[in-house]
């Protein structure tokens, strides 16, 4: 598996994720006003983050060699994890939760207020959640 050990990728891949999160409001704004529905494109957006999470794990969760105490994606597959699978399944659960949450919120109040509002409360819980999660 591999895991980003230096600061450096860390701070690589925060800038990235920041390039893709601040284009998404403008792609949606292109697109609604070439006439397409802002909820076909989140549709798409849903669709296509399950596709990537897919590919993602069975990619790079297969780089590199097995360390004891951190297996490679597909061999954790077959391991009982039930905890980790519950909380698996509730992350799933709350990031389709927030995707239905977000449709209904373009069709109610449109784009600059909705990316704008959920951003920020995305933020505000994962850190209070990570914070909280380090604390135990």
């Amino acid at each position: 598996m591999k895991i980003v050990e230096d600061k450096g990728g860390a701070i690589a891949l925060m800038i990235v994720a920041l390039v893709f999160l601040g284009t998404w409001p403008a792609l949606l704004n292109l697109l609604e006003r070439r006439g397409r529905n802002p909820v076909h494109t989140y549709l798409d957006y849903s669709i296509t983050n399950f596709l990537m999470a897919v590919i993602i794990a069975l990619t790079l969760g297969q780089i590199g060699a097995p360390k004891p105490g951190e297996p490679n994606f597909t061999t954790q597959l077959s391991q009982n994890n039930g905890p980790s699978v519950g909380f698996a399944v509730a992350g799933g659960v709350f990031l389709c939760c927030g995707n239905l949450a977000t449709q209904y919120a373009l069709a109610f109040v449109g784009l600059s207020v909705t990316e704008v509002v959920a951003s920020s409360i995305t933020v505000v819980a994962g850190n209070r959640d990570a914070a909280a999660c380090q604390e135990q």
